[in-house]
């Protein structure tokens, strides 16, 4: 049976002055998302998935003494051999806010959806859109297996969350099997954002009269275990709950993955699964460069002096070179200590060079983004923002640009080459809506956009 688990948040702690007609948010719209898959029936696997937003990303009107806002969501799970649709659902998700200076307005509010589909490869696609600004939006497509659960012992997946508490509200959306199990689908822990990680797995064709082992690991990238908890388990059922919570406030940060392991009286292993989580904890910073090998130093009092607000616009102009899952994280922080912490360590990294990317200065960077708001803007759009200001930032300055003027019908375009870069790359910008915001159309670069029917464009 499908179920829908909506959420109509309210934020009210007072003091917000409600002169201003419209609230138009500063910060990045982010979506998180997370999943699990758990036993259904012989045909079925149940699929849950979870999102969160941030209220501060969000457009607001003012009505009935509140700032009223929300998401469109829409969530669809497609057939990778079919291309049908197992799952379809378009939903709003409300928000009404009368306080912007409480920590609720900045907190991640969560939801879920849950529903049954058969075995088979699926791909996950959800889009999310602010109620009152269309262009501020996120997406996320995913590719998920839906296999059965053997009748062989088996785990579900893993889910991580913000809280699991004993609970009997059989009406929360949140509640299942006794408990009340708070997903957190930033996967984003530490003493920053949720300094317990708690979990929540099921556990399917179990012996009920045998004792178990439970154990807790949490891995680093390189292998090692760097926290590990174990405890006995008589679940006395053939279908149990593995529920429990670990302190992560000691580890420094980064990315790793959470373990459950299940192993039987012989002392074999008999079950296990994980999921990749994220830490942030911003005393550990410099213990989490020491341990990534020192990175070039980078000087933190180029940070010094900036706002909460200047550090956050520092990050939405450096999206291009930050991970998604940077984006998440910095989303979560609220104090300018922290932003300006985590910006530190990002510039460090940066300027040290990542596997992917080679090094990048913070003030060549930041000479980029000026350079860019200059020359490439595009009416109400920075030039940070444009097509070309993306290239620009990224590459650099071109060593050849050709440009043609619209004429007989055709519109005008540019050619950006560089010819130092994988032996010779072309962009190929066109104007496209006649308001001098050339659009890429076409690149010979690796991982940019690439379409030979390009000149189509120009009709």
């Amino acid at each position: 049976m499908k179920k829908i688990f909506l959420l109509l948040v309210f934020i009210a702690l007072g003091g917000i002055d409600l002169a201003a007609q419209t609230l138009t948010p500063k910060s990045q719209f982010v979506l998180n998302l997370d999943y699990a898959r758990f036993r259904n029936d012989d045909k079925t696997v149940y699929l849950e998935v979870y999102y969160g937003f941030y209220p501060n990303s969000l457009t607001y009107n003012l009505s009935a003494g509140a700032y009223q806002g929300g998401v469109k969501l829409r969530t669809r799970l497609r057939n990778n051999v079919t291309t049908a649709l197992a799952v379809q659902h378009n939903t709003m998700l409300p928000l009404a806010v009368t306080d912007t200076s409480g920590a609720s307005f900045r907190y991640p509010f969560t939801t879920q959806t849950g529903f049954a589909a058969p075995f088979g490869e699926y791909t996950l696609e959800v889009v999310a859109v602010d109620s009152l600004n269309s262009a501020r939006r996120d997406s996320i497509n995913l590719p998920i297996g839906l296999q059965s659960f053997a009748e062989a012992l088996s785990v579900s997946d893993l889910e991580l969350c913000s809280r699991v508490q004993a609970s009997n509200k059989k009406g929360d959306p949140f509640y299942k099997n006794s408990l009340e199990v708070v997903p957190n689908p930033s996967l984003v822990f530490g003493v920053a954002t949720h300094p317990m990680l708690f979990n929540y797995a099921e556990l399917y064709h179990l012996d009920p009269a045998a004792t178990y082992t439970a154990k807790y690991q949490v891995v680093a990238s390189d292998g090692n275990i760097v926290k590990e908890s174990s405890r006995p388990r008589k679940y006395g059922m053939q279908h149990g709950v593995e529920a429990g919570s670990m302190n992560v406030t000691a580890i420094v940060p980064g990315k790793y993955s959470f373990r459950l392991l299940l192993v039987d009286q012989g002392a074999r292993e008999v079950a296990r699964v994980e999921k990749t989580f994220f830490v942030y904890n911003p005393h550990l910073q410099s213990q989490a460069a020491a341990a990534s090998g020192g990175a070039v130093p980078f000087d933190a009092a180029q940070l010094a002096g900036l706002s909460g607000a200047e550090l956050t616009a520092e990050f939405q102009q450096a999206r291009y070179l930050a991970t998604s899952d940077e984006a998440k994280m910095f989303a979560q922080l609220e104090s300018d200590v922290g932003k300006r912490e985590f910006l530190t360590r990002f510039w460090a990294e940066m300027e040290a060079g990542r596997a992917e990317r080679p090094p990048m200065k913070r003030t060549e960077y930041l000479r980029r983004v000026a350079h860019a708001n200059q020359n490439y803007k595009s009416q109400n759009k920075e030039g940070w923002r444009t097509d070309r200001g993306r290239v620009y930032i990224l590459y650099g300055e071109p060593d050849q640009i050709t440009r043609v003027p619209g004429e007989a019908g055709a519109k005008p375009y540019q050619t950006w080459s560089y010819f130092n870069i994988e032996k010779g790359v072309e962009f190929v910008f066109v104007d496209r809506l006649g308001n001098s915001d050339y659009q890429l159309v076409h690149s010979t670069k690796r991982g940019e956009l690439q379409d030979e029917g390009w000149e189509r464009f120009l009709q």
